[in-house]
Order: structure tokens, then C-alpha cells, then sequence
């Protein structure tokens, strides 16, 4: 008789697992089959793309005062300038808020930058280093090297994606 109950006790048990086991894998199922949210959703950050003649490069702002007021102006197109031979410049029709954001920065290669005291949308190709009234508001994907390339002079379109 110890042994049938045993036995009982060892297939319920196995009966028992094998039971959450396929619970857990329903639910793993049902998690992973979920839409992903878009990035601008999942993450803060607000795609945009930035045309040039042919070429579209995909790009990221950040969640900040200034990037938020720049996306408020967008669709934008604007002619760009080579400055020092380390980023390419254009004045934007109306200044962007920087309340709330630190005095200055220090830009990485392909950063979309603010310029506060002469109101310049900055795309970054070289080392500036840190200045006063730089605000950091995105990221290009890729394509920072055949952006350096244009003419000064270049007009380039940037929307939402």
C-alpha cells in the first residue's frame, strides 16, 4: 500500500509541474507577443529624420525643454554652414527655451547641439569640448561623415519621423 501511495504522491507531483510549467510558458507567450511600443513611447526620446538632397538620416531628440520646443517648430528646413571645421550650423527662426537644462556641455561626435547665445542648431562632427550655452538635444544614427562633407550652404529638412 506504501508504495501505490507513493507512487500517486510522484505522478501527482509530476502531473503538478508539468501543469506550471505550461502556465508559465502561456504567459511567457502572451508577454512576448505584446506590440512593442515605440520609441518615443518606450524610451523618451522622439525620432525625426534629417533630409538631405537624397539622403535621409535617421535621428533621435531627447526629452528635454529644448528638444521638446525644437520638435514644436518642426517640419524645418534650414541652411547650414561649416563652423571651425568640427560642426555644421543654422540659425533657427525663433530661440529655444533652455530653462531647466545645465549651462553648458560638451558634445560628442554626431550630437544635434543648441546653440543658445547666437540661436544655432548645431550637428557635431569633431571634439568641441565644453561651452557655455551648448545644450545637448540628440543623437544622429549614422551618417555623421557625409554630413561633414557638404558645402556650406547645404539645406537640409528636418521632421518627425
Amino acid at each position: 500500500m506504501k508504495r501505490l501511495w507513493s507512487a500517486i504522491r510522484t505522478a501527482s507531483t509530476t502531473w503538478l509541474v508539468l501543469l506550471a510549467v505550461l502556465a508559465t510558458s502561456a504567459c511567457a507567450a502572451e508577454v512576448s507577443s505584446a506590440p512593442t511600443p515605440p520609441e518615443s513611447e518606450a524610451s523618451g526620446l522622439t525620432p525625426i529624420t534629417i533630409t538631405i538632397g537624397a539622403e535621409t538620416y535617421i535621428a533621435t531628440l531627447a526629452d528635454s525643454p529644448t528638444a521638446r520646443d525644437l520638435t514644436a517648430q518642426l517640419p524645418l528646413t534650414l541652411s547650414f554652414k561649416d563652423y571651425n571645421k568640427v560642426e555644421k550650423i543654422a540659425k533657427l527662426r525663433r530661440p529655444l527655451t533652455i530653462e531647466g537644462v545645465p549651462p553648458g556641455a560638451d558634445p560628442e561626435i554626431n550630437d544635434i547641439g543648441y546653440y543658445s547665445p547666437t540661436n544655432d542648431l548645431v550637428l557635431y562632427y569633431g571634439e568641441v569640448g565644453y561651452w557655455d550655452g551648448i545644450v545637448r538635444i540628440g543623437t544622429i544614427r549614422d551618417g555623421m561623415g557625409s554630413i561633414a562633407q557638404q558645402p556650406d550652404g547645404f539645406t537640409a529638412r528636418i521632421a518627425l519621423a
